[in-house]
């Protein structure tokens, strides 16, 4: 697996453009991985730390990209072996898309206990068990797909917190996969570290 570190300068317009609008993002992305016939599944998150007007995008991708995208100034690779154990205790972050469906048709989750009640259901077949958890409801994000501008609009919610590892196959899968919809555009990218 492949971790990428891209560094935007968000003065940069293209930069901005691309910020702004999650379907370009998504675009953008995906033509690192242009040499590939059959994209594996790529994830990515855009991390919310900013410092000096510099921005920081995590990518997570089964194969090698080749970064060449406008308004990044640094891109860096690295190739990652995650290996987790039962009991073990990590941080996580996630970007995720929370919603419910009603009537064949997906709707976002507003409220604190609702977006956490959301992961909270995922834990057994995620492989874990949530401690604690901040979450940071970011609203909706928007993007344009097509000629005629179709706009799209995806909820959004940053989880920070600490789990402990209950299945480490599960984990393994679901750090491969991603967790829950809008993997496409940023979500669903789970980060871990020792706790």
């Amino acid at each position: 697996m492949f971790l990428s570190k891209l560094t935007l300068n968000r003065i940069n317009r293209q930069a901005m453009r691309l910020l702004g609008d999650f379907y370009s993002l998504h675009k953008a992305v995906m033509s690192g991985f242009e040499a590939y016939r059959e994209h594996t599944r790529v994830l990515f998150r855009i991390e919310p730390e900013e410092r000096d007007g510099v921005v920081h995008i995590l990518v997570q991708s089964k194969v090698k990209p080749s970064w060449a995208l406008p308004g990044v100034v640094n891109s860096q690779v690295k190739e990652v072996h995650p290996a987790f154990h039962q009991g073990g205790k990590l941080w996580f972050r996630l970007r995720a898309n929370p919603t419910v469906t009603r009537n064949g048709k997906r709707y976002g989750l507003v409220r604190d206990q609702s977006l956490e009640e959301w992961l909270r259901k995922k834990e057994k077949n995620l492989g874990v068990q949530f401690h604690s958890m901040s979450i940071v409801d970011e609203g909706y994000i928007t993007g344009s797909r097509g000629k005629e501008s179709h706009r799209l609009n995806l909820k959004t919610a940053l989880y920070d917190g600490l789990l402990t590892v209950t299945d480490a196959q599960l984990l393994e899968k679901s750090l491969t996969q991603g967790i829950g919809p809008g993997k496409a555009f940023g979500c669903g990218l789970l980060s871990l570290a020792r706790g």
